[in-house]
């Protein structure tokens, strides 16, 4: 008995097959095509959603949105690479119709169309609301750090730049010095005046580049920047590697990511309140459960959400009182009394609020001079003259925030496994736990809303299938 064999590459066939019977009826790219037809793309901002006149006719945007989702589910992003898969991948063939746009064409799409990536991504949650799968009250909030296109070398600090001015300063004045020997020697021990010239203007330009920088950095109240890409920032968590920082409100119950945004800052304790009023914003719940860990802790934020209804569930962390080793009394050993506005120590002395912060948001509360000196408890209380305790200015809404966290030991335990799902997508299988390709804040915002994008429909795909999709398009194209 031999092997099977195949079809001649040379052989004919009288009745050609047909792309459409080449595609699984279950493949991703329908769903793809399906929802990305549905689109208003003109509505959402992308450009060349409306042909000109006159001129060559340009790739319609919908068709390189949709090869960009096609790659982003693949695994790939490289312009490159997507120019290959148009002229070899059966169900690129059959989503664009057999067109095969350069890699040029496809870079320029995704450097130009970031507004519109930014609102597809958007727009496919609204959807999810609209078709139910988003159906839960709580969101969970988080932020993962992913590197920039810039590398370590790129980053110059305000102490690294004040060296180089100081050596090129010192270099110019030889250059200087030596001009001026040459001016009183004799015209054949001259040197070579116009190169040294040349090499005095090309120190000066780096002086000057150097001294913007600084200036720079000074302004920005900054210790480094990326010069390459001075929208990125050094990441402790990057091992000090420029990069951006995406934040994702994720639904507690569909774990698709509702709201994200990409910033610059390495610490999330100013994201919580602008991340859970867009993500309440997109699920038109006002009164939504959201869900962080401590370094989301800002006092000011838990008040302002509060106030608006929402119920937010973190460890809150609070101003510390420096006091002593460890062995000093706590401040929550004093005792608050609110219709007096004052504190009870330990004693029974009264701590009366004597000045405020406004830099820090702290009220400041101290015993009368001189209670501190005769009280038997002041070597466990403080080593100063008296003891000092603060109150933020949002005191009410920490305390209740530590009392829904009480009341909710599980809640730490549902936002990892909310939130830590989405990010390990997006960072293993959508991006391959590799750096950015775009440089800039325009440029991450693009790819991550790409990514995004992936993931929600990626998800959706595990929740409902294709075919539900496909047909609830459908239904509301």
């Amino acid at each position: 008995m031999g092997y099977r064999v195949g079809e001649g590459r040379t052989q004919a066939a009288l009745f050609p097959v047909m792309l459409d019977e080449l595609v699984d009826a279950h493949a991703v790219v329908r769903v793809i095509d399906a929802w990305v037809e549905a689109l208003d793309l003109a509505e959402l901002g992308f450009e060349r959603a409306q042909p000109a006149p006159t001129g060559r006719p340009p790739y319609h945007p919908g068709d390189l949105l949709k090869l960009y989702l096609y790659g982003y589910l693949s695994g790939v992003r490289s312009s490159r690479r997507l120019e290959r898969e148009c002229q070899r991948n059966v169900e690129l063939m059959w989503m664009l119709g057999r067109l095969a746009p350069d890699h040029k064409t496809i870079a320029e799409f995704r450097r130009r169309q970031s507004a519109g990536l930014v609102a597809t991504a958007a727009a496919f949650v609204q959807f999810a609301r609209v078709q139910r799968l988003v159906v839960g009250d709580t969101v969970a909030i988080d932020g993962s750090k992913l590197r920039a296109v810039a590398s370590r070398k790129a980053i110059s600090g305000l102490r690294g730049l004040a060296e180089q001015d100081q050596v090129l300063r010192a270099r110019i004045e030889q250059y200087l010095a030596e001009l001026d020997r040459a001016d009183l020697a004799e015209a054949e021990a001259l040197p070579d005046r116009a190169a040294v010239q040349e090499s005095l203007r090309v120190l000066r330009q780096r002086q000057g580049q150097v001294r913007e920088q600084l200036e720079g950095l000074e302004q920005a109240k900054r210790a480094t920047q990326v010069r390459t890409e001075p929208d990125a920032r050094p990441m402790k968590s990057l091992h000090g590697a420029p990069g951006y920082n995406l934040q994702a409100a994720v639904d507690a119950a569909s774990h698709l990511i509702v709201h994200h945004e990409v910033v610059n800052e390495a610490s999330d304790q100013q994201q919580l309140a602008p991340m859970a009023s867009a993500a309440a914003a997109a699920l038109q719940r006002p009164a939504l459960e959201v869900l962080a860990d401590a370094g989301y802790s800002n006092a000011e934020q838990l008040a302002q959400l509060q106030a608006a209804g929402m119920q937010v569930v973190l460890p809150p962390v609070r101003s510390a009182n420096n006091q002593g080793d460890g062995t000093l009394y706590s401040r929550a050993a004093f005792a608050y009394d609110e219709a007096c506005d004052s504190y009870r120590c330990p004693a029974g002395e009264l701590l009366q609020r004597r000045n405020r912060s406004l830099r820090d948001k702290l009220f400041l509360y101290a015993p009368d001079k001189g209670v501190c000196g005769r009280c038997a408890n002041k070597s466990r209380c403080t080593n100063s003259d008296r003891r000092w305790v603060s109150r933020s200015f949002f005191e009410a809404a920490l305390e209740a925030t530590e009392r829904r966290l009480e009341q909710r030991p599980d809640a730490m335990l549902r936002r990892r496994q909310t939130v830590e799902h989405p990010f390990g997508t997006i960072k293993e299988h959508i991006l391959g736990n590799a750096r950015l390709l775009m440089r800039g804040m325009q440029g991450a915002r693009a790819e991550l809303s790409l990514a995004v994008l992936a993931y929600n429909i990626k998800r959706a795909i595990s929740l409902k299938g294709v075919a539900w999709i496909t047909a609830a398009v459908s239904a509301g194209a």
